[in-house]
Order: C-alpha cells, then sequence, then structure tokens
C-alpha cells in the first residue's frame, strides 16, 4: 500500500489531535447520556473530515484510502460515534462521485465536502437484512417522477441527512433480481418520515431510525446516474469503503482499549507495586508493558 503523502499526515496529525484535545475528555458523557455531539460534528466539518471522499473539483482535500482509515481510526479512538457520523456520508460522496451524472456531482459533491449537506445510505428494511435483493420498498415513474413507497430501518443519521442514497427496486419483477434495483437520491419531503429513534446498547449519540415512504415524489434526474436496473451493483462498490471504514472503526476502538488497559495496568497499584508486575504474562507482553 502506498504511504501517505505529507499533507495526509498532517490531517491525521490534526485529527488525532483533535480526538485528544476535544473528543477523549467530553466523548464518555456524550455516550452515556446519548446527547448528539453537534459542537463536534462542527469541529469536524470545519477540520474537513466530510470532504475526504469528494474527488476534485468538488472538494478540496480527497485523500488516499490509506489515509481515510487512519482519519476513521483516530475518531473511533477517541469515540466511535463520531466515526459512524461520517461513514454513510463518506459511502454516498463515493457512489456519487464514481457513477453519478455530472449534474448530481455539481448538485451535491460542493455541499458534501463541506458537511454543509449530510448524507446517509439506506438499505436495511425491517423484513431482511443483508438479502439485498428481497428489498421490498419500490419506486414507480409516475409522469417525470418517481413514487417511492416502502420503509427502512437502522439508518444511521437519518434525522440530519439532508440526502438519502435509497435502495430500491424501479423494477420487482426483473429476474434476475438484482436487474429491478436502482439507487435514488432522496431529498427530505412529503411522504418521507422519521418515524422513530432505535433504541441501542451502545453507539449511543448519533441516531439510528426507522424511515417511512408512503407516496414520496423524486424527481427522475434523482436516479443515480441515470440508468434503471444499476443500482445494486452500483451500492456493492460503494460498500467496498463502507467495509473499510467500519473495519477502521473496529481497530480505532481495539487501539483505545489497549491503550487505556497498559495505562491503568502501570498506574493502579497493589501491594506496593503496578499491578502489571504481578501478572504472570508473555515475555514479549511484558516488554511492551515495562516501555
Amino acid at each position: 500500500m502506498p504511504e501517505l503523502s505529507e499533507e495526509e499526515h498532517a490531517i491525521v496529525e490534526v485529527v488525532a489531535d483533535f480526538v485528544d484535545r476535544e473528543v477523549r475528555p467530553v466523548a464518555r458523557d456524550l455516550e452515556h447520556a446519548n446527547t448528539y455531539p453537534e459542537h463536534l460534528i462542527d469541529r469536524m466539518k470545519e477540520l474537513g473530515v466530510f470532504g475526504l471522499a469528494v474527488p476534485e473539483p468538488y472538494g478540496e482535500v480527497a485523500v488516499s484510502k490509506r489515509c481515510y482509515v487512519l482519519v476513521t481510526e483516530e475518531l473511533a479512538r477517541g469515540w466511535m460515534s463520531l466515526a459512524g457520523a461520517f461513514g454513510g456520508h463518506t459511502v454516498v460522496s463515493h457512489l456519487i462521485g464514481v457513477f453519478g451524472t455530472e449534474e448530481q456531482k455539481r448538485r451535491y459533491l460542493p455541499r458534501m465536502a463541506t458537511g454543509e449537506l449530510r448524507a446517509t445510505m439506506a438499505l436495511t428494511e425491517p423484513s431482511g437484512g443483508s438479502d439485498l435483493q428481497a428489498i421490498t420498498t419500490t419506486a414507480r415513474r409516475d409522469g417525470d417522477h418517481y413514487v417511492v413507497d416502502g420503509a427502512k430501518i437502522w439508518i444511521t443519521n437519518a434525522r440530519r441527512a439532508g440526502l438519502i442514497a435509497l435502495l430500491c427496486k424501479t423494477d420487482p419483477e426483473a429476474i434476475p433480481r438484482h436487474r429491478g434495483i436502482s439507487i435514488l437520491l432522496v431529498e427530505p419531503g412529503p411522504g418521507l418520515t422519521v418515524s422513530r429513534d432505535l433504541p441501542k446498547l451502545g453507539y449511543k449519540g448519533v441516531e439510528s431510525c426507522e424511515l417511512a415512504f408512503d407516496g414520496h415524489r423524486a424527481p427522475l434526474d434523482a436516479l443515480l446516474g441515470g440508468v434503471e436496473g444499476t443500482g445494486f451493483a452500483q451500492m456493492m462498490r460503494g460498500l467496498e469503503v463502507g467495509r473499510i471504514q467500519v473495519a477502521a472503526r473496529a481497530l480505532g476502538v481495539g487501539r483505545a482499549a489497549l491503550e487505556d488497559s497498559l495505562r491503568y495496568a502501570q498506574e493502579r497499584e497493589a501491594f506496593g507495586r503496578p499491578i502489571w508486575q504481578h501478572q504472570k504474562i508473555h515475555r514479549g507482553y511484558y516488554f511492551c508493558l515495562a516501555a
């Protein structure tokens, strides 16, 4: 994998400093209170985090996948909810950047790069999980619009997203099923309801919601790329970026746990010595703690 450029090194360092100074001191309280981190999201906008997957000329700070992973890891090291708050956004940025029409790129990407417009993707439905070909949300043509009906569930940032990459069926009778699937770039409006926030054991602060579509009308030019039946392949490409991001979140959380446990083992004393000195541990781990 190629090394980071000098500019990318600087981006990662800035995000790491932001995490240490502004995120870690407040993350515990925000998580326990399930408080949306508005001020931290605003700082991420200022730092250009939401534009990391927006290509030129629509954005100014598009980075390599390696840099993207390291930025995600740093955010998750501070609080995973912040990494989640921009994960779906960057997948949608990637989808539009790769597959969008020129008009769609001009309409959305510059505002997505600054965080003025935040996006999410809507795939999962109440009746199904990972079998995306079995979705039942439909979009039928009616004049110069699509009429959308159906429901989605576990949609992150749904209340604050101004744009939703909606996976739906424009041809429910298509065989094989994936040929009837498309992506619509849906904006909030009549017929689209964020019905409720779903309870979670963790990953608090950012909302995960149910969406209900009941006769929502989206213009024909909301179809990603302008060609029906290509949405399944498009979304699979987008999820390649999403899976990298989720793995980087796990890495950041694991790194934070390791760093906190090492610090605790070195600071906590029992019987007159730091507790790590009482453990029967592997020699390599012993040297790691001693360092």
